[in-house]
């Protein structure tokens, strides 16, 4: 199965979720309305029979502070059983999926009414004594008598959002809904529903996608940070042993300070034989200055870059980097090189 099938399958299974979750959210906070004695009663639907929430005459309406304690719930009136006629059918157990097909079918046989004027459920249910039929329940009201119950609801106060009626004797028996008033713009919501999920999806996993990116960039930053500063550490704890061991030399005695300086400073010759072994022969130095262990040279080169990592290999130089741009020279395909290097300790000279 194709990916793209896989997940436009979930988004409506998630959508459905969705609109299920509303529709219970939406229930919980729902009053039931029925009409006696020429009054709309209002009742907790979770217990009808006892938990009386007001009384409105018909054609009056109801109290302001009735009104604020019912604003935003849903409102389900349950229409009497003698306002509809109810008609019942069996049909094959295997035909359950197609029951709104079936019943649209054979409305205008059941209906007293025109097909276009009648409104109706549909309640259906295993037959208990044949496993393979199902016994249909499918009251019918006219749509002029739905709307005047909405009229005379309206001019109390209590717009039903549903109209249900009970197809079974009793106050605990199941309401089935037989209208129910079309939210603005529902019917567009729930076929946008799927895209909008999947758009928030995306917007989702493209976020994630930018802040993964952002970490991964984020932490390359701070890696070649920490280096650097370890580089400057390092050559700042180079310095400071340096810069120790002068002032250790310079409270030696004169003989003593002459061949510790000659130990530990670099040869210039020994230098010059390192530098010629190190550099390419298409390259030739200019200006040549040793100053305790730091060296500098100038000079031209084919390739200047490919220098840095030769004096690097030599085993003899470290810290090696430009300390100036390179150009080209004048006339030629040379370029000139300014570098600046460490010369590491030279063996040790032996003297008697």
């Amino acid at each position: 199965m194709q990916i793209k099938t896989i997940f436009d399958r979930w988004i409506k299974i998630l959508a459905g979720l969705v609109a299920e979750s509303r529709a219970f959210s939406q229930s919980r906070k729902s009053v039931l309305v029925t009409q006696e004695d020429g009054c709309f009663v209002v009742r907790h639907p979770a217990s009808p029979e006892s938990h009386l929430l007001g009384k409105v005459m018909v054609g009056t309406k109801m109290p302001d502070g009735m009104a604020e304690a019912l604003r935003d719930h849903f409102i389900i009136f349950e229409i009497a059983a003698d306002r509809i006629v109810t008609r019942r059918i069996t049909v094959p157990a295997q035909a359950q999926d197609f029951l709104p097909g079936i019943v649209r079918n054979q409305i205008e046989r059941l209906s007293p009414w025109l097909p276009t004027q009648a409104i109706y459920g549909i309640d259906a249910k295993p037959n208990p004594d044949d496993a393979g039929t199902l016994n249909v329940c499918v009251p019918i009201a006219s749509r002029a008598s739905i709307d005047v119950i909405c009229n005379e609801l309206a001019a109390s106060g209590l717009s039903p959002n549903r109209i249900a009626v009970r197809t079974e004797a009793g106050v605990r028996a199941p309401l089935l809904a037989l209208w129910t008033r079309p939210a603005q713009g529902s019917e567009r919501h729930a076929q946008n529903l799927p895209r909008m999920i999947g758009t928030g999806l995306a917007a989702g996993v493209a976020l994630s996608t930018a802040a993964s990116l952002w970490a991964i960039y984020s932490t390359g930053e701070i890696t070649a940070e920490h280096e650097d500063v370890a580089a400057r550490t390092a050559a700042l704890q180079r310095d400071s042993q340096s810069s120790r061991k002068l002032q250790d030399i310079a409270l030696l005695k004169p003989p003593q300070r002459a061949w510790v300086l000659k130990e530990n400073s670099p040869v210039t010759v020994l230098t010059l034989e390192a530098l010629s072994r190190a550099l390419p022969d298409n390259a030739y130095l200019t200006e040549f200055q040793l100053e305790n262990a730091s060296l500098r040279i100038i000079g031209f080169a084919a390739d200047a870059p490919s220098l840095i990592a030769a004096l690097e290999r030599s085993g003899r130089f470290s810290a090696v980097h430009f300390f100036a741009p390179t150009t080209k020279g004048n006339g030629g395909d040379l370029y000139r090189f300014y570098i600046e290097t460490r010369v590491d300790e030279h063996p040790q000279l032996i003297g008697d």
